[in-house]
Parts: structure tokens; C-alpha cells; sequence
């Protein structure tokens, strides 16, 4: 039974890194809602990207639903 042991671990993680990461998404768009157009606003629509491709990966490992949606406009190039 050691494998399943490994198995049961690793979801276990998975849920704490995606259950994190909803906080962290969650934290990153209220302070997103309340900025103004500019390099602030991109740099963090680029980090929620990459915070909800993420999050997806660690849902689909531990067997969680992705609860953070919400569509925003895609970054633009900020350089």
C-alpha cells in the first residue's frame, strides 16, 4: 500500500497549493479592482494568469474545482 500512501500525499498537497493559490487569486483581484489603467494593472493581470494556470493544474491533481473565473482582458505587452 506505500503507493497509494504517495498517491493520497500528493492530493493532499495538491489541495493545500490550490486552496492557497484560490486565496492568493482571490487577494490579487480586489487589489487589481482597485487600480488605475497602467503598468500596475498588466503586471498583475500577467500574474493572475499564471496564477490560474496553476491553479487548474493543482485542481486536476487533486481532484478540486477551479472556483476563480472571472474574466478579465488579457495583458497587454507592457514593454
Amino acid at each position: 500500500m506505500p503507493a497509494q500512501k504517495v498517491a493520497d500525499e500528493v492530493r493532499l498537497a495538491s489541495r493545500i497549493h490550490a486552496r492557497l493559490l484560490d486565496a492568493f487569486i482571490d487577494l490579487t483581484e480586489r487589489e487589481l479592482a482597485g487600480l488605475p489603467p497602467g503598468f500596475a494593472e498588466e503586471s498583475l493581470l500577467e500574474a493572475l494568469e499564471g496564477l490560474r494556470t496553476a491553479r487548474k493544474s493543482y485542481g486536476t491533481t487533486a481532484g478540486v474545482m477551479v472556483i476563480s473565473n472571472l474574466s478579465l482582458p488579457r495583458a497587454s505587452n507592457a514593454a
